[in-house]
């Protein structure tokens, strides 16, 4: 099974913490493509709604700063999950969805890949 793979669920669901590539829209205008976590379904239980996505290159998690957005599934291209990135992006990340409401399963993703990773690194 590959890394794609393992971030699209077999009803063709994303679940939170997977890493996409998808456009990020300001006022109307897309931006273009750029990578992002997915933080979960925009409504519980359908999946044709829409997914919120935070571009975690941009800064922290806020929707009037255009980091968290909406994205549906057909604009999604999955690349992996968070269990791909590396120590100081999770760190990043974590710290970015720090305030953020409805992101504790991306989150908590997150930090126990970033505590295995800094364990591995500290020879714990």
């Amino acid at each position: 099974m590959t890394a794609t793979a393992a971030a699209v669920t077999s009803q063709d669901v994303l679940e939170a913490g997977a890493v996409v590539r998808c456009p990020r829209y300001v006022e109307g205008k897309n931006t273009g493509l750029r990578k992002a976590v997915g933080l979960g379904l925009f409504r519980e239980g359908d999946p044709t709604g829409g997914y919120r996505v935070y571009f975690y290159t941009l800064g922290a998690a806020g929707f009037a700063d255009h980091t968290v957005s909406l994205a549906f599934r057909r604009e999604i291209d999955p690349l992996g999950t968070v269990e791909d990135m590396s120590e100081r992006t999770l760190v990043r990340i974590w710290r970015g969805l720090s305030d953020f409401p409805g992101s504790a399963t991306a989150r908590y993703r997150v930090q126990r890949m970033g505590v295995r990773l800094r364990n591995a690194r500290l020879g714990r």
